[in-house]
């Protein structure tokens, strides 16, 4: 019998070490979809190079990434953020990045954040098209916890690995990752060897397995003020993820700055008052895309865009909204919504 990840929870159990604990990526509930996921990539081209570049900042393995993971959030590296942006820092290392050829003819395609000796540190699995099947991820189940909040991880005696997979990849097929995970960095390497304190040096404690689901939405209403406008929720793209959130001057998101003021420089800057509602949004969709959809979003409103940038200026009701949208490269695509409770006067 061929037992898959898929239906892992009801025959997994026994083929695993019984230190291997299975957990479910974070779900969201969001506005309807109207942005289309960008078509899947390979990173077959990057495969027959010389020297791998920095994995993080390499397009194809952007474009790989996005495709695997979506929108997708949960709590690994950091709390409760998008998985893929996770995966980029765990991958961000411009010296160490390793290719390996499996027997199989697979490849693994690994790196780590430098930041922190690699004590967090990602590999792909590749097919034998340089397509991504799995994705490991070396973290310390990070959340935050305290008055004020903090981020708190595992100790490195308790890492995690936490095997991302498409559905139907076969248990075994994720070994050559468990094996990648267990090979410690230098730095690591040489605490673990250390009789006095070897003990606390990073060990993988656990395993679990993640179903990669891509379709996913990247943010939900509690990331956003209170008082958001039903009216204006199609201007917040499902296909992003909320960085920030503010109602009255005062930060709603992320959960580090509730409750802290916020100063908008640019509102003084341009003679506007103060926004009343704001929704900062990221999307890795491309400019080009993004600008499109909001074109066709305008419908009455104002629109004007450039190289680089884009803006939307509308009326609701009583109020003004206006919609900033920024080509931030590597970084994504930038998208600010501001709401005023009354009409800008022209010109603002």
């Amino acid at each position: 019998m061929y037992i898959t990840l898929s239906n892992y929870r009801t025959w997994g159990i026994a083929l695993l070490a019984a230190s291997c604990v299975l957990s479910q990526p974070a779900s969201a509930t969001a506005a309807p979809s109207i942005l289309a996921m960008p078509a899947p990539k390979n990173l077959a081209g990057l495969l027959t190079g010389g020297t791998l570049p920095r994995l993080s900042e390499d397009p194809q393995v952007r474009a790989a990434l996005f495709d695997f993971f979506g929108y997708a959030r949960g709590s690994y590296t950091e709390d409760d953020e998008l998985v893929l942006e996770q995966a980029f820092e765990a991958i961000s290392d411009r010296r160490d990045a390793t290719r390996t050829v499996l027997p199989d003819g697979r490849q693994l395609l690994a790196s780590m954040n430098d930041r922190n000796q690699g004590r967090e540190r990602g590999a792909m699995l590749l097919d034998k098209r340089g397509e991504i099947i799995a994705f490991g991820l070396v973290n310390g189940h990070c959340h935050l916890e305290g008055q004020p909040l903090a981020k708190v991880c595992n100790a490195d005696p308790s890492t995690v690995l936490t095997v991302f997979h498409r559905k139907g990849m076969l248990v075994g097929e994720a070994a050559p990752l468990l094996a990648w995970a267990r090979q410690l960095p230098p730095m690591l390497a040489l605490i673990a060897s250390d009789k006095e304190v070897g003990a606390d040096g990073q060990k993988i404690a656990s395993v679990e397995y993640v179903l990669a689901q891509p379709p996913l939405p990247g943010w939900n209403r509690a990331q956003l003020p209170p008082a958001f406008p039903s009216a204006l929720l199609p201007l917040l793209l499902e296909k992003s993820a909320v960085m920030t959130s503010a109602g009255a001057g005062v930060f709603s998101y992320p959960l580090t700055l509730r409750g802290k003021k916020q100063s908008n420089v640019l509102d003084q800057a341009e003679g506007r008052p103060p926004r009343d509602l704001e929704v900062a949004m990221r999307s890795y969709a491309s400019f080009e895309s993004v600008v499109e959809r909001y074109r066709q979003l305008a419908k009455g409103a104002r629109f004007q865009r450039n190289e680089r940038t884009a803006y939307i200026d509308g009326e609701l009701g009583q109020g003004s909204y206006r919609v900033y949208i920024r080509n931030a490269g590597n970084d994504g695509v930038m998208i600010d919504v501001a709401l005023w409770q009354r009409k800008l006067a022209t010109g603002q």
